[in-house]
Protein backbone atom coordinates (compact mmCIF):
# COMPACT_ATOMS: atom_id res chain seq x y z
CA UNK A 1 0.00 0.00 0.00
CA UNK A 2 1.39 3.52 -1.10
CA UNK A 3 1.18 6.77 0.77
CA UNK A 4 -1.44 7.88 -1.56
CA UNK A 5 -3.52 4.60 -0.52
CA UNK A 6 -2.72 5.15 3.59
CA UNK A 7 -3.64 8.78 2.90
CA UNK A 8 -6.82 7.98 1.13
CA UNK A 9 -8.10 6.27 4.03
CA UNK A 10 -6.30 8.44 6.86
CA UNK A 11 -3.94 5.81 7.96
CA UNK A 12 -0.63 8.39 7.32
CA UNK A 13 -1.08 10.90 10.25
CA UNK A 14 2.03 12.56 9.93
CA UNK A 15 1.65 13.29 5.87
CA UNK A 16 -1.79 14.32 6.74
CA UNK A 17 -0.72 16.22 9.45
CA UNK A 18 1.87 18.59 6.91
CA UNK A 19 -0.73 19.43 4.65
CA UNK A 20 -4.12 19.33 6.97
CA UNK A 21 -3.90 22.83 8.53
CA UNK A 22 -5.57 25.87 6.24
CA UNK A 23 -8.74 25.21 4.18
CA UNK A 24 -8.45 25.23 0.53
CA UNK A 25 -4.85 24.27 0.90
CA UNK A 26 -3.70 21.64 -1.96
CA UNK A 27 -2.94 17.94 -1.09
CA UNK A 28 -1.31 15.55 -2.45
CA UNK A 29 -4.60 13.05 -2.93
CA UNK A 30 -5.93 16.63 -5.42
CA UNK A 31 -3.26 16.12 -7.31
CA UNK A 32 -3.59 12.29 -8.14
CA UNK A 33 -7.37 12.80 -8.91
CA UNK A 34 -6.64 15.51 -11.40
CA UNK A 35 -3.90 13.61 -12.78
CA UNK A 36 -6.39 10.44 -13.43
CA UNK A 37 -9.17 12.71 -14.67
CA UNK A 38 -6.17 14.37 -17.36
CA UNK A 39 -5.69 10.55 -18.60
CA UNK A 40 -9.42 9.79 -19.04
CA UNK A 41 -10.14 13.15 -20.73
CA UNK A 42 -7.08 12.34 -23.00
CA UNK A 43 -7.64 9.06 -23.77
CA UNK A 44 -7.08 7.80 -28.05
CA UNK A 45 -9.56 4.81 -28.85
CA UNK A 46 -7.64 2.94 -31.21
CA UNK A 47 -10.41 0.06 -32.25
CA UNK A 48 -13.51 -1.31 -29.74
CA UNK A 49 -10.81 -3.57 -28.03
CA UNK A 50 -7.91 -1.04 -27.30
CA UNK A 51 -7.73 2.56 -25.61
CA UNK A 52 -4.46 4.46 -25.50
CA UNK A 53 -3.41 7.00 -22.84
CA UNK A 54 -1.20 9.56 -22.21
CA UNK A 55 1.97 8.12 -20.46
CA UNK A 56 3.89 11.64 -19.80
CA UNK A 57 2.27 14.34 -17.10
CA UNK A 58 3.07 17.74 -16.13
CA UNK A 59 1.38 19.27 -12.68
CA UNK A 60 2.03 23.27 -12.62
CA UNK A 61 1.71 24.61 -9.01
CA UNK A 62 2.30 28.20 -7.67
CA UNK A 63 5.49 28.18 -5.89
CA UNK A 64 4.17 28.49 -2.38
CA UNK A 65 2.35 25.00 -3.16
CA UNK A 66 5.45 23.61 -5.02
CA UNK A 67 8.06 24.47 -1.52
CA UNK A 68 5.23 22.49 0.52
CA UNK A 69 5.48 19.38 -1.51
CA UNK A 70 9.51 19.96 -1.93
CA UNK A 71 10.76 17.89 1.35
CA UNK A 72 9.06 14.71 -0.33
CA UNK A 73 8.56 15.48 -3.97
CA UNK A 74 10.72 12.60 -5.07
CA UNK A 75 8.26 10.27 -3.27
CA UNK A 76 5.12 11.82 -3.89
CA UNK A 77 6.02 11.91 -8.44
CA UNK A 78 7.02 8.26 -7.64
CA UNK A 79 3.21 7.57 -5.70
CA UNK A 80 1.78 9.66 -8.60
CA UNK A 81 3.49 7.75 -11.22
CA UNK A 82 1.89 4.42 -9.82
CA UNK A 83 -1.24 6.10 -9.14
CA UNK A 84 -1.45 6.50 -13.02
CA UNK A 85 -0.25 2.65 -13.70
CA UNK A 86 -3.10 1.57 -11.53
CA UNK A 87 -5.48 3.86 -13.30
CA UNK A 88 -4.38 2.28 -16.78
CA UNK A 89 -4.40 -1.09 -15.93
CA UNK A 90 -8.25 -0.84 -13.89
CA UNK A 91 -9.09 0.70 -17.04
CA UNK A 92 -7.49 -1.70 -19.42
CA UNK A 93 -5.62 1.37 -21.11
CA UNK A 94 -2.87 0.68 -23.11
CA UNK A 95 0.82 2.77 -22.61
CA UNK A 96 3.30 3.69 -25.36
CA UNK A 97 5.68 3.76 -22.78
CA UNK A 98 6.90 4.18 -19.77
CA UNK A 99 4.57 6.25 -16.94
CA UNK A 100 6.43 9.95 -16.49
CA UNK A 101 5.58 12.81 -13.71
CA UNK A 102 7.06 15.84 -13.59
CA UNK A 103 6.07 19.07 -11.20
CA UNK A 104 7.08 22.45 -12.02
CA UNK A 105 6.50 26.19 -10.74
CA UNK A 106 4.02 28.51 -12.42
CA UNK A 107 3.00 31.37 -10.39
CA UNK A 108 0.37 32.14 -12.95
CA UNK A 109 -1.22 29.16 -11.40
CA UNK A 110 -3.37 30.32 -8.48
CA UNK A 111 -2.14 28.92 -4.94
CA UNK A 112 -3.93 26.15 -3.74
CA UNK A 113 -4.85 25.20 -7.51
CA UNK A 114 -3.05 23.11 -9.76
CA UNK A 115 -3.15 23.01 -13.48
CA UNK A 116 -1.75 19.38 -15.46
CA UNK A 117 -1.05 18.84 -19.11
CA UNK A 118 -0.10 15.58 -20.83
CA UNK A 119 0.86 13.56 -23.98
CA UNK A 120 1.59 10.25 -25.73
CA UNK A 121 5.85 8.86 -25.78
CA UNK A 122 6.37 5.87 -27.52
CA UNK A 123 9.24 4.57 -25.60
CA UNK A 124 11.05 1.17 -26.44
CA UNK A 125 8.07 -0.90 -26.18
CA UNK A 126 4.62 -0.55 -27.34
CA UNK A 127 1.38 -2.52 -28.06
CA UNK A 128 1.78 -4.23 -30.97
CA UNK A 129 -0.73 -3.67 -33.70
CA UNK A 130 0.23 -6.01 -36.45
CA UNK A 131 3.50 -8.43 -36.97
CA UNK A 132 6.93 -8.45 -35.83
CA UNK A 133 8.19 -6.32 -38.74
CA UNK A 134 11.94 -7.48 -37.61
CA UNK A 135 11.55 -6.92 -34.02
CA UNK A 136 10.50 -9.16 -31.26
CA UNK A 137 7.38 -9.31 -29.38
CA UNK A 138 6.50 -10.17 -26.02
CA UNK A 139 3.08 -11.49 -24.88
CA UNK A 140 1.82 -11.08 -21.39
CA UNK A 141 -1.59 -11.71 -20.44
CA UNK A 142 -2.60 -11.69 -23.77
CA UNK A 143 -1.24 -8.32 -24.65
CA UNK A 144 1.23 -8.35 -27.15
CA UNK A 145 4.07 -5.43 -27.04
CA UNK A 146 6.37 -4.71 -29.87
CA UNK A 147 10.29 -4.74 -28.75
CA UNK A 148 11.55 -1.37 -31.01
CA UNK A 149 14.75 -1.00 -28.60
CA UNK A 150 17.61 -2.09 -28.11
CA UNK A 151 17.22 -2.82 -24.27
CA UNK A 152 13.91 -2.99 -22.97
CA UNK A 153 13.15 -3.15 -18.90
CA UNK A 154 10.51 -4.87 -17.78
CA UNK A 155 9.43 -3.70 -14.15
CA UNK A 156 6.75 -2.80 -11.64
CA UNK A 157 8.15 1.12 -11.37
CA UNK A 158 6.33 3.50 -13.42
CA UNK A 159 9.92 4.46 -15.61
CA UNK A 160 9.98 1.02 -16.96
CA UNK A 161 9.56 0.43 -20.61
CA UNK A 162 6.81 -2.08 -19.85
CA UNK A 163 5.04 -1.71 -16.80
CA UNK A 164 3.74 -5.07 -14.66
CA UNK A 165 0.89 -4.76 -12.29
CA UNK A 166 2.19 -7.52 -9.57
CA UNK A 167 3.68 -7.09 -6.21
CA UNK A 168 5.93 -10.00 -6.78
CA UNK A 169 7.89 -8.00 -9.07
CA UNK A 170 10.38 -5.52 -8.56
CA UNK A 171 10.72 -2.01 -9.94
CA UNK A 172 13.04 -2.51 -12.55
CA UNK A 173 13.36 -6.58 -12.68
CA UNK A 174 14.73 -7.89 -15.76
CA UNK A 175 16.44 -6.52 -18.97
CA UNK A 176 15.89 -7.68 -22.08
CA UNK A 177 18.24 -6.73 -24.80
CA UNK A 178 18.47 -7.82 -28.27
CA UNK A 179 21.00 -7.69 -31.23
CA UNK A 180 20.99 -6.69 -34.76
CA UNK A 181 21.14 -10.79 -35.47
CA UNK A 182 17.61 -10.81 -33.92
CA UNK A 183 19.09 -12.70 -31.16
CA UNK A 184 18.07 -11.65 -27.08
CA UNK A 185 19.84 -11.66 -23.96
CA UNK A 186 17.98 -11.33 -20.45
CA UNK A 187 19.25 -10.00 -17.28
CA UNK A 188 18.35 -9.85 -13.54
CA UNK A 189 18.10 -6.57 -12.48
CA UNK A 190 18.57 -7.51 -8.78
CA UNK A 191 15.57 -8.33 -8.26
CA UNK A 192 14.34 -9.65 -4.75
CA UNK A 193 12.08 -12.64 -6.48
CA UNK A 194 14.51 -13.75 -9.59
CA UNK A 195 13.87 -14.12 -12.80
CA UNK A 196 12.81 -18.07 -14.73
CA UNK A 197 13.91 -18.47 -18.64
CA UNK A 198 12.35 -21.48 -19.62
CA UNK A 199 11.83 -23.12 -16.08
CA UNK A 200 15.52 -22.00 -15.16
CA UNK A 201 16.47 -19.44 -12.51
CA UNK A 202 19.01 -17.07 -14.11
CA UNK A 203 21.66 -15.49 -12.22
CA UNK A 204 23.69 -14.36 -15.18
CA UNK A 205 22.67 -13.43 -18.65
CA UNK A 206 20.62 -15.81 -20.49
CA UNK A 207 19.86 -16.12 -24.24
CA UNK A 208 16.20 -16.00 -24.71
CA UNK A 209 15.00 -17.99 -27.60
CA UNK A 210 11.67 -17.66 -29.96
CA UNK A 211 8.96 -19.08 -28.08
CA UNK A 212 10.87 -18.91 -24.86
CA UNK A 213 8.48 -18.61 -21.25
CA UNK A 214 10.03 -15.80 -18.95
CA UNK A 215 8.68 -15.93 -15.17
CA UNK A 216 8.98 -12.64 -13.02
CA UNK A 217 6.99 -12.61 -9.97
CA UNK A 218 3.07 -14.26 -10.84
CA UNK A 219 3.75 -12.92 -14.60
CA UNK A 220 4.83 -14.91 -17.53
CA UNK A 221 6.06 -13.48 -20.55
CA UNK A 222 6.18 -15.33 -23.91
CA UNK A 223 8.69 -14.09 -26.37
CA UNK A 224 8.40 -14.16 -30.27
CA UNK A 225 11.71 -13.75 -32.30
CA UNK A 226 11.55 -11.65 -35.61
CA UNK A 227 12.62 -14.77 -38.41
CA UNK A 228 16.04 -14.42 -39.75
CA UNK A 229 16.46 -15.04 -43.27
CA UNK A 230 18.47 -18.03 -44.86
CA UNK A 231 21.81 -17.63 -45.35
Amino acid sequence: MGILDRLERGLDRGVTSVFSPGRGQLKPLDLAQGLRRECDDQIQVLDRDRTLAPNTYVVYLHGADLERFASWQDTLVEELERALVEHAEHNSYLLAGPVSVTIERDDEVRAGRFETESRTERGSAAPATGGSVGHPIVEIDGQQYLLTGEVTVLGRGGDADIILDDTGVSRHHVELRTAGDGTMVATDLGSTNGTWVDGERIHTPAVVRDGSVLRIGRTRLTVTLPATPDL
